[in-house]
């Protein structure tokens, strides 16, 4: 409201000035009549080309914005018509640089914009990609904790049935294995000592012939109280003895 009133403001301003300089034209337009009247000449009176000459001149006073269309008026109204020609040329010369610089700076802004768009579609489609990974590797953490529980829940079965039917610590696989190398191994200590028997050749003396005889017969002994100890420890191996003794 109040920018509407000081705009009026300064329209009444500007009317009441344009009616005063309307009113001094007019009174000058009068005043320039009664000269020509009191002189008795018209216009109409002119030769066509003073009447031609004459427009011209007035349509260059309006023009030039000159109210005494005089020739020293008119050389000013030309000079300064030139300057401001001039200055316009420069502004204009000073518009084309703003707007060649705008312009590089709005091909350099969309370049940027272009760049940005492009790193934008890149990050979404590598953020879409990790939610597909993350998704995946959820499913797969679900997947590998279901299984994990299956396998966690058929131990539990399978250990309660082992224990159902007295699984002890003797009858494992690996238990056996062992006892089975080990028996293996007196084996092969009962076969160099019957292969050193039977290539024992007796002394000439009897009694350390008998001697050496005892002494072979107490270190059989021997291996065969701690075979037959290993077989008592494993009872899958007492084929195996039965099958040693065979062999004796």
């Amino acid at each position: 409201m109040k920018a509407s009133k000081r705009s009026e403001d300064n329209a009444k301003v500007l009317a009441a000035d344009y009616t005063k300089k309307a009113a001094e034209y007019n009174a000058e337009a009068m005043q320039k009549k009664n000269w020509l009247d009191a002189l008795k000449f018209s216009p109409d009176d002119l030769s066509e080309e003073s009447q031609k000459s004459v427009t011209a001149l007035a349509n260059t006073a309006q023009v030039l914005d000159v109210q005494s269309p005089t020739s020293t008026n008119i050389v000013l109204a030309l000079n300064q018509l030139e300057m401001d020609h001039m200055k316009v040329v420069n502004e204009l010369e000073q518009e084309k640089g703003r707007k060649a610089c705008l312009l590089e700076m709005s091909q350099q802004l969309s370049r940027k914009l272009e760049e940005i768009k492009r790193i934008s579609q890149q990050a979404e489609a590598t953020w879409t990609l990790q939610q597909e990974e993350l998704s995946r590797d959820a499913k797969r953490q679900q997947f590998s904790r279901e299984k994990s529980n299956n396998y966690a829940a058929d131990i539990t079965h399978y250990e309660a049935k082992l224990r159902q039917v007295g699984l002890s610590k003797e009858i494992t696989h690996s238990h056996l294995c062992a006892k089975w190398a080990d028996l293996q191994a007196l084996e092969k200590q009962v076969k160099e000592l019957e292969q050193q028997l039977q290539n024992y050749t007796l002394p000439p003396d009897m009694a350390l012939a008998e001697v050496k005889v005892q002494e072979a017969r107490q270190e059989l002994a021997s291996i065969m109280d701690g075979l037959a100890i290993t077989c008592k420890t494993s009872p899958c191996s007492f084929c195996m003895l039965n099958c040693f003794y065979s062999t004796l």
